[in-house]
């Protein structure tokens, strides 16, 4: 089932965001009972000011977050952005820049179940709210009306 889902994905995403989703540019993608990890190295590194960018205006995403684990150095800075499943996609990414400031790897979440998607939205929330600061929070109850 959850290969449906994938499919779907691709179907969308690699019209919509070229850039950075395409199989040329995948790994192996690992399968979990109610997920599917898709992670891509394309062959350009984008800011993640571009990247945030590409991911809100192409792909319509919803930010999650953009953390900042040290003012101290370009590395590590994360974003996350997910659709709405209301449109019939449930999908989040996730990117984080290397020591250049530069994301050279993206991380894609296909979920199989709205139920899942909104607990695994919440789950990664709190699990970067342990280290450095946010620059964006969306409120965990902003994210729950997404699945009402």
């Amino acid at each position: 089932m959850i290969q449906h889902f994938i499919d779907d994905f691709f179907d969308f995403a690699t019209l919509q965001l070229p850039q950075l989703i395409s199989t040329e540019w995948m790994e192996e993608s690992k399968y979990y009972e109610d997920y599917a990890l898709l992670v891509f190295n394309p062959s350009k590194s984008y800011t993640l000011e571009n990247t945030m960018d590409m991911l809100e205006d192409q792909m319509v995403l919803i930010p999650l977050y953009h953390m900042i684990p040290s003012n101290a150095t370009t590395f590590g800075h994360c974003y996350c952005a997910f659709s709405n499943p209301s449109f019939g996609h449930m999908y989040k990414f996730n990117v984080m820049t290397d020591g250049n400031g530069l994301i050279n790897q993206v991380a894609v979440t296909v979920y199989e179940s709205m139920e899942f998607m909104a607990g695994d939205l919440c789950n990664d929330l709190e699990l970067h709210s342990k280290t450095g600061y946010f620059k964006y929070r969306r409120p965990k109850y902003d994210i729950l009306k997404y699945f009402i």
